[in-house]
């Protein structure tokens, strides 16, 4: 390319600008847990922010690999947009989500819109947002930990994770509740050692998500009551969200 990386650098930061200029966006949002992750892997004009920061843009987000640098997030989203562009794709749905996704900040013009783009809220059972939550962030996430660093190593990494992740909201969580659920994660984390058991995790993650994770959402969620056009579970949301694609005038 003329200009080399440089000019390459600006093609693909005029490729975001334009595409939030030009281009239709919706969000998807929903109380932890619930599965956006999974309507966003279901459809072919989504924009997984989560996937090109490599975190899952929680307190508990980080992933057993590295985050990319800022300007090679901000590259693989503009070459995101780029290809599904050329495929004729006008419509694009993102997850809801705040600027900063781990270390990476979404470029500013799109988070600005974000503010005002229409909302799809998904919904799922309590029960089944605290297993999703236990295999993503404990059955699967041990596993990509060992497969990074070893079985023994990996564990441990895994373990110490999960302890700070924890620690990093206690000033929000509060002494008392931050005790009781650290306490709660420690047995898990010793049966789960011994012999591979993760029953006892779910006690300190319904207790993130009832004392903490709901109410927070619930409070967040009433500033945006009015841009929300549709809710429903996981197979409702996508089929609408299909259905409001082909509905986009070309």
């Amino acid at each position: 390319m003329i200009g080399g990386y440089k000019a390459l650098r600006n093609f693909l930061f005029e490729t975001t600008r334009a595409a939030v200029d030009e281009c239709d966006f919706v969000l998807v949002g929903g109380l932890t847990g619930c599965g956006k992750t999974e309507v966003i892997a279901a459809l072919d004009n989504s924009l997984d922010l989560e996937g090109h920061a490599n975190h899952r843009g929680s307190s508990f987000g980080r992933r057993a690999t590295p985050q990319p640098a800022q300007i090679d997030f901000e590259n693989r989203l503009a070459i995101d947009i780029l290809k599904k562009r050329h495929r004729g794709v006008g419509q694009f749905v993102l997850e809801d989500e705040g600027r900063i996704v781990g270390s990476c900040s979404l470029p500013l013009e799109l988070y600005q819109g974000m503010q005002g783009y229409p909302l799809v809220w998904l919904e799922d059972a309590f029960e089944q947002r605290v297993e999703r939550i236990l295999r993503d962030y404990v059955i699967d996430l041990r596993s990509e930990f060992e497969r990074v660093v070893g079985v023994e190593e990996g564990f441990a990494a895994f373990s110490a994770y999960l302890q700070k992740s924890l620690a990093g909201i206690v000033k929000r969580l509060g002494g008392e509740r931050y005790q009781r659920l650290a306490a709660i994660l420690v047995q898990a984390l010793e049966e789960q050692g011994r012999d591979g058991s993760v029953d006892t995790h779910r006690g300190w993650i319904e207790g993130l998500l009832k004392e903490y994770y709901d109410p927070m959402y619930a409070f967040q969620r009433q500033s945006k009551e009015d841009r929300v056009e549709f809710r429903g579970n996981q197979a409702e949301v996508i089929g609408y969200l299909r259905q409001r694609q082909a509905l986009r005038p070309s």
